[in-house]
């Protein structure tokens, strides 16, 4: 039997930046699940608990912070990136009752993802 990819949950209000994730993870060997917001990324991870989630901060409904910390109450070992095009962000993510793993600033480099995928990994081992 094959071993089943691990899941990624891909959450970005914006739809190209979405697309490029999606195909890097694809690349990468993840299975992708895709949300267009935080109340869409929060309801996929319910039904798919993913082991890793890259999201954007700033989004309609949601933002990333909260899910952040929604994801970690529930499953605290689930590895979360946050990505952000906003210098402020510190701020933001000063509000967070928990870390995010990994952080990336936008725009980004997709080897720098790759790096920050493999840190928030080698963290479990």
């Amino acid at each position: 039997m094959a071993q089943e990819k691990p899941k990624v949950l891909l959450v970005d209000d914006d739809h190209d930046m979405l697309e490029v994730l999606d195909t890097a993870m694809q690349t990468l060997g993840f299975q992708t699940v895709l949300a267009r917001d935080g109340e869409e990324g929060w309801n996929k991870f319910v039904e798919h608990r993913p082991s890793l989630v890259i999201s954007d901060i700033y989004m309609p409904k949601k933002n990333g912070v909260i899910l952040l910390d929604q994801i970690k109450e529930m499953q605290y070992d689930t590895k979360v990136i946050l990505i952000t095009g906003y210098a402020h962000y510190k701020q933001l993510i000063s509000h967070s009752r928990f870390p995010p793993d990994e952080f990336l600033s936008k725009p980004f480099n997709l080897r720098d993802l790759v790096e920050k995928i493999k840190d928030a990994h080698d963290e479990e081992a």
